[in-house]
């Protein structure tokens, strides 16, 4: 009898000591490699975690009381959420949630529920286990040594002060890693609730918010030849997965491929980030993504500029502005033309908006409505995870939106198949403007916001980091006879394979439209950190930092980097030291260089973050 108790207690120590193992197991790299400051504290925090579990347990077998069932539901809840949740999210990103991460959820709730209902067979194979395992050690235990009365009210007291504990005072090392998930998930939920009732700015400053812009002045427009803008925008599409240069054999996307084939194409473009917000934040306010939130929130937007010169603008989208507070930060804009994916479905979801093949078909019907000049762009949306497809047409096969094990070429096909869609909508829409007169003096810019990553680097989706799929994207620009100058051809004929960077875009939308001299927006100039590629486009020499955590758009799981010509540097929170690859000798990013393979990077990148992110 005494032994089978001395089993039932010792039962007690096998949830906590459980996650500490797999903790281990999963981040053995990293913990080896913390101070001894990091080595104390996760020592110390782990066996708060186990003496937690333990007193949840004994406090949720208990035989009476009304105090058991508050404790069997939190602990059925940690199981689901700090258990299984972490799991799940280590699996996609490679990282687990935290403090930061949490506030960032505040503001995409809802993305983020739809994006587990998108993808709830890897979820529910993630929580299911755990939730089973703390039921049958739980239910084991009662069977061996059921606990007192005395001894249940000791539990469950102890067990509120160790939730009180991990939630108000988490572990102050130097990075997240001086911590078990476990506690990391309780921490950051704590924290949490703290911001939200200190009313913390942290919360409202994870997203972009209203703009107030610095007014352009009027601007006389000279385009070098009398020319229309159409910037052709996409979501989440990487180079790899298109065919760039005029391909004919193209698989990937050929119906745009067919239509354009005298196109320029950019064959080795870079987006500084992975993320939407700030991936459109450079491309259409040209300045560097580290500036000051009130620098982003006050610089002008393209259209500002388009709309001081007297060209019609319009903005026509298929992405959800609710996302991310998009509406919000686009709310001043003053295009004259405009829909966006709640208007098209009002019933659309965050991830992927409207139908894209629906946007184009409104777009096409809208054409003529436009001025000449005119700047006109065209957002798209459904290249996003869970990637929208037609079942119908989707010659890449067996595809599928299960991100688990084993499945990883069932997304990748998927992924094909929906830019494959999307594709044959962006085909309909240049078929329609070159076809009408207008469109013989319509110079097409097509342009990723960013990549994506299907496992490359063992995860799927972007934001995590940035490695060659998250950041070479597709890239050209398509112009009738005429509309370039032989200056401007040529500049842009030898860009094909130069290495290039999302800071020279909209110097080039400006230059298009003929305003990028003009006086009035030299002082806007100042803060612009690419050049045009109509005349050349940035120096390869130039340092550029690289990031997904900005004042605008506040990263759920940090990471940093910069970019030299061919060199590109990279780290992450989960990484104990900078990675360096040469993008076009190595463009897997399997050799890494070390830090010192990149020269300054480091400490260009250390000194534009405040210090080392790791």
């Amino acid at each position: 009898m005494r032994a089978r108790r001395w089993l039932g207690r010792a039962l007690l120590l096998l949830p906590g000591l459980s996650i500490v193992g797999v903790d281990v197991a999963l981040r053995s790299d990293r913990l080896l490699h913390g101070t001894t400051v990091d080595t104390t504290l996760y020592v110390a925090a782990a066996a708060v975690g186990v003496a937690l579990w333990s007193a949840l347990v004994v406090a949720a077998t208990s035989r009476s009381g009304m105090l058991r069932w508050a404790s069997r539901a939190l602990l059925a809840s940690l199981s689901l959420l700090a258990v299984g949740g972490q799991l799940y999210t280590f699996h996609r990103y490679r990282a687990f949630l935290d403090t930061d991460s949490m506030l960032v959820g505040t503001g995409m709730l809802a993305s983020i529920r739809q994006q587990l209902w998108f993808d709830r067979g890897s979820f529910l194979r993630a929580i299911l286990p755990p939730l089973l395992a703390v039921v049958a050690v739980a239910l084991l235990h009662r069977r061996l040594a059921v606990p007192r009365r005395s001894t249940s009210r000791m539990a469950t007291d102890a067990g509120v002060v160790l939730l009180c504990v991990v939630g108000l005072y988490p572990p102050q090392g130097s990075h997240v890693d001086s911590a078990p998930f476990d506690v990391l998930y309780l921490t950051s939920v704590g924290q949490l609730a703290r911001a939200v009732w200190d009313h913390n700015p942290c919360v409202a400053r994870t997203h972009p918010g209203p703009r107030t812009p610095i007014p352009v002045p009027a601007l006389a427009a000279k385009p070098e030849r009398p020319r229309n803008v159409l910037f052709v925008l996409t979501e989440s599409v990487r180079a790899k997965s298109t065919c760039v240069a005029y391909d004919p054999d193209c698989k990937m996307t050929p119906f745009s491929n067919a239509l354009v084939p005298a196109r320029f194409p950019f064959l080795q473009m870079r987006s500084l980030d992975s993320t939407t917000a700030i991936s459109l934040g450079v491309a259409w306010s040209g300045i560097a993504p580290r500036s000051t939130r009130e620098e982003l929130h006050s610089a002008p937007l393209v259209w500002e500029y388009a709309q001081q010169a007297g060209l019609d603008t319009a903005y026509w989208t298929s992405q959800n502005l609710l996302f991310g507070n998009s509406g919000a930060w686009l709310a001043s804009v003053p295009w004259k033309h405009h829909i966006n994916a709640t208007e098209i479905d009002p019933d659309c979801t965050l991830e992927t908006g409207a139908p894209d093949g629906q946007l184009v078909s409104y777009v096409n019907d809208h054409l003529a409505d436009l001025k000449e000049p005119f700047l006109a762009v065209v957002h798209l949306s459904n290249t996003h995870f869970p990637y929208d497809i037609d079942e119908n047409d989707a010659p890449f096969q067996p595809q599928g939106m299960d991100t688990g094990p084993g499945h990883g070429n069932d997304v990748v096909n998927r992924y094909q198949d929906a830019i494959y869609l999307q594709d044959r909508a962006i085909a309909r829409l240049i078929a329609a403007e070159r076809a009408r007169p207008e469109g013989a003096r319509t110079v097409i810019v097509f342009l990723s916001d960013h990549g994506e990553q299907i496992y490359e680097k063992g995860a799927v989706g972007h934001t995590g980091t940035l490695f060659e799929p998250e950041i070479h994207i597709p890239a050209w620009i398509d112009a009738p006879p005429g509309t370039l100058s032989p200056r401007e051809e040529d500049n842009l004929k030898k860009l094909r394979d130069r290495p290039l960077l999302t800071i020279d875009v909209l110097p080039t939308l400006l230059d298009l439209m003929g305003v990028l001299d003009a006086p009035e927006v030299a002082p806007f100039k100042k803060s612009f950190v690419g050049t045009s590629l109509l005349r050349g486009g940035s120096p390869v020499d130039q340092p550029v930092v690289l990031t997904n955590c900005t004042d605008l758009w506040a990263c759920a799981f940090r990471n940093w980097g910069a970019i030299q010509g061919t060199r590109k540097l990279v780290g992450t929170e989960s990484d104990r030291q900078w990675s360096c690859f040469d993008v076009i000798d190595d463009p897997d990013e399997v050799h890494d260089l070390g830090a010192a393979g990149c020269g300054a990077l480091a400490q260009l990148t250390e000194a534009s973050h405040h210090g080392r992110p790791f």
